[in-house]
């Protein structure tokens, strides 16, 4: 299962660089609507500097006192309410600075309580609050957000490898089964089936631990299956493949082909008395992949294997994989049962 990107934010660089920023713009434009009334000189640019600190200062006591009393764990109304206090009482503290710079600098006479710059400050702060406070949530939902993703990352990557843990053992209940029918039969017979079942529980089992293989890789170890059955149904078993050649570089879920296979000759070929034919197709359409696997037979109840793979599994590691992308169809038509699975093929 493909990795989520690393959500990586240094928040405590990112809030300094914000800080200098948002109070760097705003004693720029304090200067800028000053500029005629004081013009550019040492003392107002001195007055300007010291504003600037101050606020720097008072804003980064008022986050720690926030941080310090977990405001961000509060309801939004009680949140609010404390924003709006603290907003005045930074005001406040706003006039008191403002008057105390005028009067360091510039030799102007305090006026601490300055109604109109008390509610300018009070304002500045809430912009300020809300900024701070909004950053801070949306990072937290998105914190959030990815971690509830991981987790289903995690689940969907545990149930995909379960899903796949029990093609083996299927697997391999039916090729013995198929080797077993033999040994009594055909003695030489038998000892090519086990060289055959050596190479394809190879396949299967490196297969089993990847997420996808080629489809040319796939259809290796499905036509060393198919001749395993072969010995077994003999003349009752016909194969008949086309395959686009541009497809065989094209990555599947491994052991998706040789399930289907496995499920058309156990529901459709073992239950005639003449056998069947199992037709095995496979095309490219645009951006996706069609793969049609038919057999000669009629569908069951329910279409899956007695074992509680096949069909149904086949289904779930599609939209594992895949989600809305992928698509699987069981076809009855005549005497004659097909499979269709479409994929993406990037």
């Amino acid at each position: 299962m493909a990795a989520l990107p690393d959500i990586k934010v240094n928040y405590r660089v990112q809030y300094y660089v914000f800080q200098v920023l948002g109070w760097g713009f705003f004693v720029f434009l304090i200067g800028l609507f000053n500029l005629s009334n004081n013009g550019i000189n040492t003392s107002f640019i001195l007055f300007l500097l010291i504003v600037f600190l101050t606020n720097l200062i008072i804003s980064h006591f008022y986050r720690f006192y926030v941080s310090k009393n977990q405001w961000l764990v509060k309801s939004i109304g009680p949140l609010l309410i404390r924003i709006l206090i603290a907003s005045g009482v930074l005001g406040v503290f706003f006039s008191f600075s403002i008057s105390v710079a005028r009067n360091l600098v510039m030799s102007l006479e305090y006026n601490y309580l300055n109604w109109n710059e008390m509610f300018f400050g009070a304002i500045v702060y809430f912009i300020w609050s809300i900024l701070y406070f909004g950053y801070l949530l949306f990072y937290k939902a998105r914190k959030e957000e990815y971690k509830n993703l991981e987790m289903l990352a995690l689940s969907s990557e545990v149930e995909l490898k379960n899903l796949r843990s029990q093609l083996n053992p299927h697997f391999m209940f039916n090729a013995m089964n198929s080797i077993r029918a033999l040994i009594d039969e055909s003695p030489e017979e038998s000892k090519k089936a086990v060289t055959q079942l050596s190479n394809v529980l190879r396949a299967s089992l490196i297969h089993a631990k990847r997420e996808k293989v080629t489809l040319d890789e796939e259809l290796t170890l499905v036509n060393d299956y198919l001749s395993l059955e072969k010995i077994r149904y003999e003349e009752r078993l016909e194969v008949i493949t086309n395959i686009d050649e541009k497809a065989l570089s094209c990555r599947v879920p491994p052991l998706i082909i040789q399930t289907l296979v496995e499920n058309a000759i156990k529901h459709g070929i073992s239950k005639l008395m003449k056998g069947g034919v199992i037709e095995i197709e496979v095309k490219l359409m645009s951006q996706k992949m069609q793969i049609e696997i038919s057999n000669t037979g009629k569908l069951s109840e329910n279409g899956i294997s007695e074992t509680g793979v096949g069909v149904d599994n086949t289904k779930k590691r599609l939209r594992l994989l895949y989600g809305n992308s992928a698509s699987f169809e069981l076809i009855a038509k005549e005497n004659k049962v097909k499979s269709v699975v479409v994929i993406p093929i990037n």
